[in-house]
């Protein structure tokens, strides 16, 4: 072969070698293009998370303050509800006539006849009378 065609083998190879050089660097351009973009719409999604985060941070914030505050008004309810249970109580042992009227009630209920009623409970017949006719109504005629 001769120095001529070495020359030109040579210089197609230079070619073939350099347009091979600008196909890669345009391959690595347009990798690099969608990496980039990839990227992007990574911390696009990234900071949407985060701010999600934030949201249910803050809602689950004002859940529990909100649960913290039904709470104590809760166990205020139930103070309260024991201070007046512990008042009927105190009120129910303060007047002995009222437990009799209630143990009246009790026995009409349960279906006591009005004599049962005067003598468990030591009352009046006229008010055995009314206790009959207000727990159980009229009598048949």
């Amino acid at each position: 072969m001769a120095a001529s065609q070495l020359a030109v083998i040579a210089i197609v190879l230079a070619a073939i070698a350099l347009v091979l050089l600008i196909a890669l660097g345009v391959q690595s351009r347009s990798a690099q293009r969608r990496t980039a973009v990839l990227l992007a719409e990574f911390e696009q999604r990234l900071t949407h998370s985060d701010e999600q985060l934030r949201s249910f941070e803050h809602q689950l914030d004002e859940k529990q303050s909100r649960s913290m505050v039904q709470g104590r008004h809760l166990q205020q309810l139930q103070s309260e509800l024991e201070a007046l249970q512990n008042q009927l109580q105190e009120v129910k042992l303060q007047d002995p006539s009222m437990r009799l009227y209630q143990r009246a009630a009790e026995l009409v209920k349960q279906g006591a006849s009005i004599d049962e009623v005067i003598e468990a409970c030591d009352i009046p017949r006229a008010e055995a009378e009314l206790m009959m006719t207000i727990h159980r109504g009229p009598a048949p005629e």
